[in-house]
């Protein structure tokens, strides 16, 4: 990441908002703070985090649309969420990793492992950046090769098609002059000429095969 990480938390308890925004900050990274799913995604529109700390149940809220709203927004593809239970309902946890959330942390919070997985999905976010920046490109140089392919192709072609022309007038005017009365040295040298003539569209011919054998 270019920027410092901004982390969203998500809790309707002061207490529990306070205590991790302090953790983050110790981390070294930027924290903000929602007491409400609005909240929430008014803050999310405004300052796109690269983190969503978000509390499974908060009252008068709705946790699992913020879920939705942030993987439904592809400006947001990059943003991790991960879920803060105080419960250990596997079923209910569940069903928001299904939803798109990332990860789970259970209340109350060990300050070390908290650390621990704040950091590592930060980096598995800024993994997923560079993969990302190289498939594209990849997919740029690809781009670029087939282009050039094509380009090559064309020149080859045009440039056979124009010999064969020039070879084509070439062979023709020899083969009227032989129809004629010539002296021997220059029929002979009539023929030498379309011999190579007839060398030429020949290499001609391979090298284009060998170039673009479609």
């Amino acid at each position: 990441m270019s920027r410092t990480p901004l982390i969203l938390i998500v809790d309707d308890e002061e207490i529990i908002r306070n205590i991790l925004e302090k953790l983050i900050r110790a981390l070294g990274f930027e924290a903000i703070t929602a007491a409400s799913s609005s909240d929430a995604l008014a803050m999310i529109d405004q300052q796109r985090p690269d983190l969503i700390l978000l509390d499974i149940m908060i009252p008068g809220s709705n946790s699992m649309e913020i879920i939705e709203t942030v993987r439904e927004d592809q400006a947001l593809n990059k943003t991790a969420i991960v879920m803060i239970s105080g419960t250990d309902d596997l079923n209910a946890i569940a069903s928001f990793i299904k939803a798109g959330a990332d990860d789970f942390l259970l209340k109350p919070f060990n300050a070390t492992l908290f650390k621990a997985r704040i950091v590592n999905v930060l980096e598995q976010i800024s993994i997923q950046q560079e993969k990302r920046g190289l498939l594209s490109a990849i997919a740029d140089g690809k781009l670029k090769l087939t282009k050039a392919e094509s380009a090559r192709d064309q020149f080859c072609s045009k440039l056979s098609h124009d010999l064969n022309n020039a070879l084509t007038g070439i062979m023709m005017a020899g083969d009227l002059l032989l129809m004629g009365e010539l002296p021997d040295h220059v029929t002979k040298g009539i023929d030498n000429i379309l011999e190579s003539t007839e060398e030429m569209t020949r290499i001609i011919k391979q090298a284009r095969e060998k170039i673009s054998p479609r």
